[in-house]
C-alpha cells in the first residue's frame, strides 16, 4: 500500500485529528463491537484515537499503519504504551487470533486493485477467530463523492487550527470508470498562513462497486456478511446509499 504524502508530513499528521474529529462512524462501529473485552486488529489505525478509544474500554488492541508519521503520534497518545503498534497493512499482522478486526476511516478505498483488496480480506480472515467479523466501510460508487471534492473557483478555503491559519484548497484530478469500480485521484493543497509554507498532497482511491466486493468477500471466504447504507444502521441500497459498510464474519 502506497503511503500518501499527507501520512508522512509531521504539520499534516498532527492536523490529522482536527480535520476528521466526527465520531458517527466509530460510535457505530464501537456499538457493534459491544462491550465484552475482544482482541482487536485496527488496520490502517492512522493516529490510534480509535485504538485507544477501545483499549480504554477493556478490549485489547494491536493497530498497524503503513505511515511511521501516523504511528508515531499513535505511540505518543495517554494510553497508546497498552496497544502494539506495528508499521504495515493486514498481511503484517501477527497470527492473532483475533476476535474482530476494523479498517476505519475509509482506509479500505486506499486498496487500488481487487489483487490488493483479496490480499487483504484474506489475510484479515486467517487471522479472526471462527465467528470473527471484520468491520469496515468504502463509499458507494453510485453516489459520486468525488465530485465534491474540487473547490473550484470557490478558491481555497480559510480554516483556523491548532498550527493557527490555514488556506485550503482540492481539486479533482480524474475519475477512471473500470470494470470493478471507479479509480479517484485527487490533490489537497494547504497553505499555513504564520510562515506560507505549502503542502501539496495527491491521493487516489478505489470506489469498489458493490457487486465486485461480494464477490471478493465470497472468495475470501467470509461465510456470512450484514450490508449497511449509512451510520445510523440503514440498510444498504445499492442505488442511493453513501455508504457501503460491512460486518463479514468468518
Amino acid at each position: 500500500m502506497m503511503v500518501d504524502t499527507f501520512y508522512s508530513e509531521p504539520r499534516l499528521v498532527a492536523l490529522y485529528d482536527e480535520d476528521n474529529a466526527g465520531q458517527w462512524d466509530t460510535d457505530f462501529y464501537a456499538g457493534l463491537i459491544g462491550d465484552k473485552p475482544l482482541r482487536i486488529a485496527d488496520v490502517g489505525c492512522g493516529t490510534g484515537s480509535f485504538a485507544v478509544r477501545l483499549a480504554q474500554a477493556g478490549h485489547t488492541l494491536t493497530g498497524v499503519d503503513p505511515a511511521s508519521g501516523m504511528l508515531e503520534v499513535a505511540r505518543s497518545r495517554d494510553g497508546g504504551g497498552n496497544i502494539t503498534w506495528l508499521q504495515g497493512a493486514a498481511p503484517d499482522l501477527p497470527p492473532g487470533p483475533f476476535d474482530a478486526a476494523l479498517m476505519t476511516g475509509h482506509a479500505f478505498q486506499c486498496l487500488l486493485t481487487e489483487a490488493e483488496i483479496l490480499e487483504t480480506l484474506t489475510a484479515v480472515r486467517s487471522r479472526l477467530v471462527p465467528g470473527g467479523t471484520f468491520y469496515f466501510e468504502t463509499r458507494n460508487p453510485t453516489a459520486k463523492a468525488w465530485l465534491e471534492w474540487d473547490s473550484g473557483r470557490a478558491g481555497p478555503a480559510i480554516q483556523d487550527s491548532s498550527a493557527g491559519t490555514l488556506e485550503v484548497e482540492w481539486e479533482l484530478i480524474a475519475a477512471e470508470d473500470q470494470p470493478d469500480g471507479v479509480l479517484v485521484t485527487f490533490e489537497d493543497r494547504t497553505v499555513f498562513r504564520s510562515d506560507g509554507e505549502r503542502f501539496v498532497s495527491r491521493s487516489t482511491l478505489k470506489f469498489v462497486r458493490a457487486e465486485v466486493l461480494k464477490d471478493l468477500l465470497d472468495r475470501a471466504g467470509f461465510t456470512s456478511v450484514d450490508w449497511f447504507g449509512d451510520w445510523e444502521g440503514g440498510p444498504f441500497l445499492a442505488a442511493e446509499s453513501r455508504e457501503i459498510i460491512i460486518a463479514a464474519r468468518r
